[in-house]
């Protein structure tokens, strides 16, 4: 639709509206006061366009979603949001274990939004409404990035495949166990899960940087959480990772000065990098962090490094 047929069809809308408002003023001035007769006929006209754009299927896919991504905020898993969403629009107990029962069979795909949109599909085709796939994914993120939904299963299985492929059992459980101790889903990166499918990679590599940023944290702390943090960054983001610098200065902290001298050696190769591919490939705040410059971590790693040399 072009930007001059919608400003078209807005305006034979409102002139309806105008319309019916002035209809139903001269049919109300025969029983009260022409100033309450157009109050009255407003709030009707108003009323009614109201009901009638909430049966709308985009309006009545949005709050279907928003039913069930509320219930899932509030802790409950998919079947139970499922089945609460059904309790909201079927009261008949029989009518709702019938319609329940293929909106399970639809309930499938990679991810909760594939499962969501498929289910909400066929509810919509149980009122007569239709609404394609596409159009139904896009209420979804929409209606998801204003609920805080802890878990792996609520976020894009794009982005999910994208973060567990590289680690192993042992690593994945490590994260998830971070994760859950320090609140990880609660921070701002995980606040518009739909952002987080657009581009995988990227948003892989964002997590490495809260996972380093954690790290660095976690330092005086809780020193084992942090080297966690500081590796599984590495494993998901293998290179030009400046989490190497935070995990030498932590493991000469703990007196494994032979591990520190190791990964003080990849850190400097990898400012190395940064300098050599120029301004457009320079370390940002974040790579740096606890540091305020390159020059100021180089020459901590250089301390690292020189450090048993000196008598």
């Amino acid at each position: 639709m072009t930007v001059l047929t919608r400003w078209a069809v807005l305006a034979a809308q409102a002139l309806v509206i105008l319309a019916a408002i002035v209809a139903l003023t001269l049919v109300f001035e025969r029983v009260m006061p022409p100033q309450f007769a157009s109050l009255l006929a407003a709030i009707v006209v108003a009323l009614v366009a109201v009901r009638l754009i909430k049966r709308r299927p985009p309006h009545r896919a949005l709050f279907m979603l928003r039913i069930y991504l509320g219930a899932r905020a509030r802790g409950a898993d998919e079947a139970a949001a499922r089945e609460q969403l059904l309790a909201r629009l079927v009261r008949d107990v029989e009518v709702r274990r019938r319609v329940g029962g293929h909106v399970q069979a639809a309930w499938a795909g990679p991810g909760e939004k594939e499962r969501v949109v498929a289910g909400v599909r066929v509810l919509l085709a149980r009122e007569a409404k239709a609404l394609p796939p596409a159009d139904i994914g896009r209420l979804y993120d929409r209606a998801r990035d204003r609920f805080t939904i802890p878990g792996w299963e609520s976020l894009p299985h794009e982005f999910v495949e994208a973060v567990r492929r590289p680690l192993d059992e042992r690593e994945r459980a490590q994260l998830d166990a971070l994760i859950a101790r320090y609140q990880l889903f609660r921070q701002r990166f995980f606040r518009s899960p739909s952002s987080l499918a657009s581009d995988p990679p990227a948003s892989v590599m964002d997590l490495a940087r809260l996972l380093q940023s954690l790290g660095n944290r976690l330092t005086g702390d809780a020193p084992g959480d942090s080297e966690r943090a500081y590796r599984l960054s590495l494993r998901l983001r293998p290179e030009l990772n400046l989490s190497h610098a935070g995990l030498a200065v932590l493991l000469e902290r703990t007196g494994r000065v032979r591990e520190a001298e190791h990964e003080a050696r990849v850190a400097l190769d990898v400012l190395d990098r940064y300098a050599r591919r120029g301004t457009e490939g320079e370390a940002t705040v974040e790579d740096i962090s606890p540091f305020r410059s390159p020059l100021q971590l180089r020459a901590e790693l250089e301390r690292i490094l020189g450090a048993r040399a000196t008598p």
